[in-house]
């Protein structure tokens, strides 16, 4: 694997947990969830429609497949619903706990093909598991105490790691999804119908829960404006994460790439750490964290 798609892979993963960390300042605020998830998918939606355009000098595809768009709803609409319980989850539980569990997409994508394909996993794949598993569960383990806040906060981070599976199901069919509609189309293409289908899903919810005008109000409220500029940033940066790993697929082998990327979660302890400031149990997640991140490139690689 050359030096170029580790640094790419690498970018990646901190581009994730900076834009995770983002949201999770964002979504602090009551019932803002929709409105990040339009502001940030459409802004990465047109960056790379911009992309596109400058590399094709049209904004159209020619001859797309019935197949490409009955992929790509499917894509966009599982997309909609992962962000949507990740955004629950990050309104619920702490930064450094919650990121882990991204791990959790690696089990989701190896064992349906045990049961659909029978395809059995190797020796490696199979003590990968193991280690997220273990991983899960010191994460969520928690002694008995008296401390209210401290059972409250538990209670929390526990069910946002429920949302959060619900968005690693998710994703467990994603990839296969964006690989297809890659093949019928392009990467950039690919890329650009989904971030902004996914950014068009998030504003019917504004529409459907009566939340349109919050739109107005992050433009027109001065002290809404920052909340504003934070979501715009995230889009930025999901561009660039997108970019960044799609390029390094384009120079190294798949499993290489998501197996560097899996290091996500560190960059998120790191942030969890020192930019909230999240130092309760810190030996039970330092511990956790390198479980699930060892058992998630196991198992990617292998």
């Amino acid at each position: 694997m050359s030096t170029l798609a580790v640094v790419l892979s690498m970018c990646g993963a901190l581009f994730q947990a900076l834009g995770a960390a983002i949201n999770k300042k964002s979504l602090q605020r009551p019932g803002i969830n929709n409105l990040v998830g339009f502001v940030t998918f459409t802004v990465a939606g047109l960056m790379f429609l911009f992309l596109y355009f400058f590399s094709t000098k049209t904004f159209g595809y020619e001859n797309l497949s019935a197949r490409f768009w009955e992929t790509m709803a499917l894509y966009a609409g599982l997309n909609i619903v992962a962000y949507w319980f990740m955004y629950r989850a990050l309104n619920l539980a702490e930064f450094n706990h919650l990121m882990p569990f991204m791990a959790l997409v690696s089990i989701s994508v190896i064992i349906p093909p045990i049961f659909v394909l029978g395809e059995i996993p190797t020796a490696a794949s199979f003590f990968g598991i193991i280690l997220i598993v273990i991983g899960a569960i010191t994460m969520n383990y928690k002694k008995n105490t008296h401390k209210n806040s401290s059972n409250q906060q538990h209670r929390s981070n526990r069910k946002g790691a429920l949302y959060f599976l619900v968005t690693a199901i998710c994703f467990t069919f994603t990839t296969t999804l964006a690989k297809v509609t890659i093949i019928e189309s392009s990467v950039l293409f690919s890329s650009l119908v989904v971030h902004l289908l996914i950014g068009a899903g998030f504003l019917v919810m504004l529409i459907v829960f009566k939340e349109f005008g919050k739109i107005k109000e992050a433009v027109i409220k001065p002290e809404l404006r920052p909340l504003l500029f934070g979501m715009t940033i995230v889009g930025v940066i999901v561009f660039a994460e997108n970019g960044t790993v799609n390029t390094a697929l384009g120079v190294a082998p798949v499993a290489s790439v998501m197996a560097i990327k899996r290091i996500m979660p560190l960059f998120a302890f790191l942030i969890g750490l020192f930019y909230f400031k999240e130092r309760s149990d810190l030996k039970k997640k330092i511990i956790a964290t390198a479980l699930m991140v060892a058992g998630a490139i196991f198992v990617t690689i292998f």
